[in-house]
């Protein structure tokens, strides 16, 4: 058998190192491209959570809308009195009557201003 030379040796060794080395840089490899795919689908995820409170935020700005407008609704009912005709209707019939301001803000609910003037326009229509 042959032995053989220290050049023989080295290259054997470099070799070796070598095949060492691209071992570990595809094992270092396959590691990298596994770790991707892990932050890869937990950015999935975090894309549908943000998507899904994306979401719900709208429909909860829109809901405060709804409220916004409810309140603002219900403001205006309580600073101006039920206006419909019904309640004028009634408070002309009652002045007909011979109601005066007092009856018509105690049965009718018409502020006392509006009721003092209803009282004071009805009585100078009607023939003396």
């Amino acid at each position: 058998m042959a032995t053989l030379s220290l050049m023989h040796w080295l290259l054997v060794g470099n070799i070796g190192l070598l095949m060492l080395v691209g071992v570990l840089l595809w094992s270092l490899r396959r590691q990298q491209v596994r770790e991707a795919q892990r932050l890869d689908e937990a950015l999935a995820v975090m894309q549908q959570a943000q998507s899904g409170l994306s979401k719900s935020t709208i429909g909860m700005g829109r809901r405060l809308k709804q409220l916004e407008g409810r309140l603002q609704q219900t403001e205006r009912r309580a600073v101006l009195p039920d206006t419909d005709d019904d309640t004028f209707a009634q408070a002309s019939r009652l002045i007909g009557l011979g109601a005066t301001a007092s009856d018509l803000v105690d049965n009718c609910g018409v502020p006392r201003g509006e009721a003092e003037l209803m009282v004071s326009l009805k009585r100078q229509s009607l023939p003396h």
